[in-house]
């Protein structure tokens, strides 16, 4: 206890993320339902670029920033580097964010955007050099750092393709068709940035909260070799080559990577001291069911006789974004969230009997995931067969778990003001 307190981050290099990381998904929600008959159509319009980069970048990479600011110390054994770094790169994303969306959302191919892109990419490149200098005292063999650095490595190579694809829009330099480097902009984003992060952090979250006795980290780096190498295939593949012959391999290799971190994940449970799971962890562990989802889609539209249906592709992107890493974060949100405001509520060792259990609602957790798991079944299912009457429901139902969810991690974060 007395370690984490030494190591422990100020307030502002975490709570900020998570609370505009909560309303942005509020946000996302409500325009996934303004913008219902979009995702109809092909997935490369204003609306639904517009709603994918406010996901990414204000609901997912915001609340993952937020949480290695705090997660890395622990790790690294060692004060994260600058605590004024995550303020410069909470303005500069927050800031960045806001000019990107609305810019495709009036799909407006100017200033503006450029300039959003450059501040995201200037923030993601500040908390990379942060959390890089914070890991300089962790030991060399540590796999959960090397998943988590790499992730990083692969944010800035996903975002410097991005911002290739936007002067590409204008000046139109690049060999091969816009859509195709779209699609390996998304895969390298999905892949290498969200994936290895998940598996990064999620090795050291998940046994620490089942009590794990057994961790085979062979397995880990295993998974850690084979999804790098076939994310490698993809760049080299994709972006150098400019075709995709070699898809099959690269999204083998992935997937068996996935697997094998499956065989890490599962070990730990056969393991685990605790295994009655929380809300928390309930939904997290159906995270990890979801995340066959988009790999069945993804092989879906690549063995399909003639090129795959629109519905097919969109839902593949979907269920990684709205189905895994939306179910995986709003599970996370309430073991990791609570714990932080506890670290900062018990310093220096004042509120003793105070719990991190004690900090928010069990019950909500359970609602929340109530309402969000069949909302998203049904929006998904509604891409897919097209269906305007499955989205409507199953998109209301997200708004209300999103404002639900986002509403007690305020009520969380109030704590700290009481």
């Amino acid at each position: 206890m007395e370690l984490l307190q030494q190591h422990l981050p100020a307030k502002r290099t975490v709570i900020p993320y998570y609370v505009t990381a909560a309303l942005s998904l509020v946000i996302v929600s409500i325009l996934t339902f303004i913008s219902l008959t979009d995702f109809k159509g092909h997935f490369f319009q204003p609306s639904i670029l517009a709603i994918t980069h406010l996901t990414v970048f204000g609901w997912g990479t915001m609340i993952i920033m937020g949480a290695s600011n705090q997660l890395m110390p622990v790790i690294s054994d060692s004060k994260l580097y600058s605590d004024r770094i995550p303020v410069i790169s909470f303005v500069l994303s927050l800031v960045g964010t806001c000019l990107l969306v609305r810019s495709f959302w009036n799909f407006e191919l100017g200033g503006m955007m450029f300039t959003g892109a450059a501040f995201i990419l200037t923030a993601l490149i500040f908390h990379a050099v942060n959390i890089f200098f914070t890991s300089k005292k962790a030991q060399h063999n540590n796999i959960t750092i090397d998943f988590i650095l790499t992730a990083h490595l692969w944010l800035i190579v996903t975002a410097l393709i991005g911002i290739t694809l936007l002067l590409n829009f204008r000046l139109g330099f690049l060999p091969a068709d816009h859509l195709h480097y779209l699609k390996i902009h998304a895969s390298a984003g999905m892949a290498g940035w969200f994936l290895l992060l998940v598996i990064g952090v999620s090795s050291r979250l998940i046994p620490m909260f089942l009590l794990s006795r057994k961790e085979v980290k062979k397995y880990l780096t295993i998974a850690y070799y084979l999804i790098n190498t076939g994310l490698v295939f993809l760049l080299v593949d994709g972006m150098i080559l400019h075709c995709t012959n070699s898809r099959l391999v690269y999204m083998g290799l992935i997937i068996t990577g996935v697997l094998f971190y499956m065989a890490y994940i599962w070990n730990c449970y056969k393991s685990a001291i605790r295994k009655k799971l929380d809300a928390g962890m309930k939904q997290s562990f159906i995270a990890l069911v979801i995340i066959s989802l988009p790999f069945i889609l993804l092989i879906g539209s690549v063995l399909y006789s003639h090129q795959a249906p629109v519905s097919l592709v969109s839902a593949y992107g979907y269920s990684f974004f709205g189905g895994f890493i939306t179910t995986l974060i709003m599970g996370q949100t309430f073991k990791t969230l609570p714990f932080i405001v506890w670290m900062h509520l018990t310093k220096p060792n004042m509120l003793a009997e105070l719990q991190p259990k004690d900090l928010y609602k069990e019950q909500l957790v359970v609602l929340q995931m109530a309402l969000y798991l069949p909302g998203f079944l049904l929006f998904l299912t509604g891409i897919l067969l097209q269906s305007k009457p499955l989205m409507y429901p199953g998109s209301i139902m997200m708004i209300m778990a999103s404002v639900l969810y986002c509403g007690h991690v305020l009520y969380v974060v109030n704590k700290l003001r009481k």
